[in-house]
């Protein structure tokens, strides 16, 4: 695995229950290893409850801020770092004793001055090799990481996803997110989104009296003739006639059973 980053801070907190994680916005991501209690803390739109033994990665550029207050004491450590994380896990559970050895000499060369920033920058990088080693474990297993996906995507089918939401979202590459997803699912991410939404789109037509606008912007389209192509060209035909469709066939079986039922 070859990492392309470079350190910028680190820090280690002790904090008693009533604690919040401060508010900031930095370019760099933030690793985050919880050694005892628990962190509450978001990033962007999602939030995360970092308990003993895990670590998470947060992607720079989104602000980042505590939701809510400790309610033990707690310790973990921290570092800032720039450039890509790659195709590291965004949450994990690493060896806790040697996440605390090895942040333990990252704080060491931290505070050195006679030490290089270089030396820092390969204190970090082993302490991502152990955040990698711990994500091909039977938690990440490829099976599980496929099946998170899968179930954040039906999760989020109301809105209008794309590829590189899902690789966001994940903490991956888009194109070795597609490749993964596609080896175990047979299909690309695009593929499955699209699934997803026609299948919430179908049940939408059939079980509501929704309008097709209304539904059309129930599942993420900004307007009804974006919603009304994407349709046709999955299905073949409007979505005004595949409700026709249905009913009609229906409503035509419903007559044939009372038709025998007279007779």
């Amino acid at each position: 695995m070859n990492l392309d980053v470079g350190f910028a801070a680190a820090g280690h907190i002790k904090a008693d229950a009533g604690w919040l994680h401060p508010s900031s916005n930095t370019d760099t991501n933030e690793l985050l290893f919880c050694v005892r209690g628990e962190v509450y803390i978001g990033a962007g739109f999602e939030r995360y409850t970092v308990g003993a033994g895990t670590a998470v990665i947060l992607p720079g550029g989104v602000r980042r801020y505590g939701y809510k207050e400790c309610t033990e004491v707690t310790e973990f450590f921290w570092v800032h770092f720039k450039g890509e994380t790659g195709t590291l896990p965004q949450k994990s559970e690493p060896d806790t004793e040697r996440m605390i050895s090895l942040f333990s000499d990252l704080l060491l060369y931290a505070r050195m001055p006679d030490y290089p920033q270089d030396a820092c920058t390969c204190a970090l990088k082993l302490i991502l090799y152990e955040i990698a080693r711990a994500g091909v474990s039977d938690n990440e297993s490829p099976n599980a990481r496929i099946y998170a996906i899968c179930k954040w995507i039906r999760e989020n089918s109301i809105k209008s996803l794309k590829v590189s939401d899902v690789a966001a979202h994940f903490n991956y590459n888009e194109d070795y997110i597609t490749r993964i997803f596609k080896k175990h699912y047979s299909a690309g991410i695009k593929a499955y989104i699209d699934e997803v939404r026609l299948k919430r789109i179908r049940e939408l037509l059939l079980s509501t009296d929704m309008k097709i606008k209304d539904i059309a912007a129930a599942c993420g389209f900004d307007d009804s003739k974006s919603f009304q192509k994407f349709f046709k060209y999955h299905e073949g035909i409007t979505a005004a006639a595949y409700r026709e469709l249905y009913f009609g066939s229906k409503q035509k079986s419903s007559n044939a059973s009372q038709n025998l039922t007279k007779e």
